[in-house]
């Protein structure tokens, strides 16, 4: 009887089964692994998502292509791979997005240009007496601040290219930014919480204000109307769970609807019927309006890490302040009791030298050089911050993003109107003072801001650092943990239509 295995040897010589077995070895595995390669783009097909084979299969693949076909063959097979899935490069697998989103999908009209980038495309030359072109830059930053080395600022505005001189009329751009990469966005409105119009209505009004009819004012806004109108979606919500940024003061889109030029100021856009149920957003609110919620003027500090946060708020608590007190400002017409407090607090301003800086915006061009007011806030204390044309003021953010205690003497310049970013008790980290009597001469608030003792002062700075972070927009695109304006907005308005749903 012959051994097991003998017939095949004496048919076969040795060194041909060794060969011969290892190319039907070869051959085999290779055809196991293309099974295997195809079965994972199969699953990925049918899951509708990139599949990620084990990584040793991938490897293993390759190398059996070269052994069986050359180099050529195995680069070849390998870019025929599928694609793997990676969480910082591709979009996460449904299930978890729903998880995160669940509550916080957000709808956000895609409007024609005309409403929006054509606005800003369009903005080559300021009109008369209006500076907005400049500020549209950069995606509504502005141009960045060029500091020269030998500036004592540019060892505290720090990185160089997170501070820029964004314009306090912006906001619609920033916020249409970031919306952009909002990572709960949706083109499915019946998911969304709320809906987004990303009308640049303060770039439109801005270039219209002066020497332009009525009608022309109100153009844009009507057609607006029109196209919303033509929306399923909107013809179904009648406007509700709809947000509209509204870029300036809110009293310049509060003319009478069908005025005439002689009639009013701005436009009617507050005033259209159809907007009655949507929420808008502005950087001042009209206090009784259950429709409006005021949100921070943007400052020039846009920064993009979190460390460049902190950073700066170590920088805020440590800077040794040269003066008690600042004015930024300039004498104001109109409204006699705005002028009189002005000019009243300057005179005291001007006879207190050694506690008191003057920052003449009449003679420096504050509004376009930032960091010049930077440095004057750094330097103080306190900051007064009577109101200007309106109650509000884009100081009163400057003043606070830089450390400096604000001092109020009206109601409706911060109490009344940033309700969700700033602390209900305003006396914990800002001065108040009755504006008449300081307008007629019976306060002088310098020497009352003097006696306040300083751990008083201590305690409203720490206070000013702890909410410093709500006052600011990071740069758009920023990944970061601590939450800013934009994102305390958006959690608040979230919050408010969810209500309104349940």
């Amino acid at each position: 009887m012959e051994p097991p295995g003998s017939r095949m040897t004496s048919i076969l010589p040795a060194h041909k089964l060794t060969h011969g077995s290892i190319r039907m070895v070869s051959s085999m595995l290779v055809m196991v692994v293309c099974v295997i390669i195809g079965l994972c783009v199969l699953v990925g097909l049918l899951q509708d998502v990139s599949f990620q084979c084990p990584r040793s299969l991938q490897l293993f693949g390759t190398a059996a292509g070269s052994g069986a076909g050359g180099s050529g063959a195995g680069s070849e097979e390998k870019k025929m791979l599928p694609p793997t899935w990676s969480r910082s490069s591709q979009e996460e697998p449904e299930a978890d997005t729903r998880t995160k989103c669940a509550g916080k999908y957000v709808y956000m009209y895609d409007l024609p240009p005309q409403f929006n980038k054509q606005l800003v495309d369009d903005c080559r030359v300021d009109p008369p007496w209006v500076h907005i072109c400049g500020g549209l830059r950069n995606k509504g930053l502005g141009d960045q601040i060029k500091l020269n080395f030998t500036d004592p600022l540019s060892n505290f505005l720090l990185p160089p290219d997170a501070w820029y001189k964004t314009h306090q009329f912006s906001l619609e751009l920033l916020y249409h930014e970031r919306l952009k990469v909002y990572p709960c966005l949706t083109d499915d409105p019946h998911k969304a919480i709320l809906s987004y119009i990303p009308f640049y209505s303060a770039v439109d009004l801005s270039l219209k204000l002066y020497n332009t009819s009525s009608l022309e004012k109100d153009r844009a806004s009507q057609r607006l109307i029109g196209w919303l109108q033509s929306s399923p979606h909107w013809e179904r919500s009648g406007g509700h769970k709809h947000v509209l940024l509204l870029g300036r003061i809110i009293w310049d889109y509060n003319r009478g609807e069908f005025a005439d030029a002689a009639d009013g100021w701005g436009n009617s856009l507050n005033r259209i019927k159809e907007l009655e149920n949507a929420t808008k957003l502005s950087i001042e609110r009209a206090y009784y309006s259950e429709d409006q919620r005021a949100i921070p003027y943007p400052t020039s500090f846009h920064p993009y890490t979190d460390e460049q946060i902190f950073s700066w708020q170590r920088t805020v608590l440590r800077f040794k302040r040269k003066f008690l007190v600042l004015f930024a400002g300039a004498p104001r017409p109109g409204i006699v009791l705005a002028r009189s407090l002005r000019s009243q607090l300057m005179t005291q301003c001007s006879d207190s030298p050694s506690l008191c800086s003057l920052l003449s915006c009449n003679v420096v061009d504050c509004e376009r050089s930032p960091q010049i007011l930077a440095q004057a806030f750094l330097n103080s204390v306190f900051c007064l911050q009577p109101r200007g044309d309106s109650a509000t003021r884009k100081g009163v953010f400057d003043c606070l993003i830089s450390g400096s205690i604000p001092v109020f003497f009206s109601k409706y310049t911060a109490y009344r109107q940033y309700m969700w970013h700033l602390p209900a008790n305003g006396s914990s980290y800002s001065v108040f003072f009755d504006s008449k009597a300081v307008a007629n001469g019976t306060i002088n608030v310098i020497k009352e801001l003097n006696t306040i003792p300083a751990s008083t002062i201590a305690s409203m700075q720490q206070t000013i650092n702890g909410f410093l972070p709500n006052l600011l927009y990071t740069k758009p695109g920023s990944n970061l943990k601590t939450k800013d304006a934009f994102d305390i907005t958006l959690e608040n308005l979230l919050l408010l239509h969810s209500n309104q749903n349940s």
